[in-house]
């Protein structure tokens, strides 16, 4: 069964592409991408997760061990190169570099120290969450504000991969 899955797999992928070269610069204008899917595959920053993006359709793949089709995916992508690009995992100093300008913009400052012990602790997001938990109005900026860095990334990302033609506008 496995066999002619993959075949009928493969030959899709075969007519579709030659779809695609046809008609390469109306679908590079008229595509969308998920821009939730990529923003939580940006701030995701599990070590097992991978994630590529779909040049073709917009969507965002998840590559981990325990996906069922596992090597269907990792088959589709390494035969497909040019079409799925990997999407960069965050920096080591990045999370901690937004928590502390954050940090910066807060303007009870009884919580200053409660946020640097967060800051210096293994987890500190989880720690800036549980802290600004008990402030809705904060904790909802500080998700605003994650999402906003995340945004900046991707549309700097998108447009050292030549993808700002396909950018949404609406952001």
């Amino acid at each position: 069964m496995s066999s002619g899955t993959q075949s009928q797999f493969d030959n899709f992928d075969d007519e579709d592409e030659d779809d695609y070269d046809d008609e390469e610069e109306t679908f590079k204008e008229e595509l969308v991408f998920d821009l939730d899917a990529l923003v939580h595959a940006w701030q995701d920053d599990a070590p097992d997760n991978n994630y590529y993006l779909d040049t073709r359709n917009g969507s965002v793949k998840l590559v981990h061990q325990s996906l069922y089709d596992l090597k269907q995916l990792t088959d589709e992508i390494e035969k497909h190169k040019e079409r799925y690009l990997y999407l960069p995992k965050p920096g080591p100093n990045q999370l901690k570099d937004d928590l502390r300008d954050f940090q910066k913009t807060i303007e009870n400052k009884s919580l200053q120290p409660i946020l640097d012990m967060a800051l210096e602790s293994p987890h500190p997001l989880s720690g800036f969450n549980k802290v600004l938990a008990n402030q809705p109005e904060e904790l909802a900026r500080f998700k605003e504000f994650r999402e906003s860095r995340v945004r900046l990334r991707i549309k700097q990302w998108f447009e050292a991969n030549s993808l700002t033609n396909r950018w949404d506008q609406q952001l």
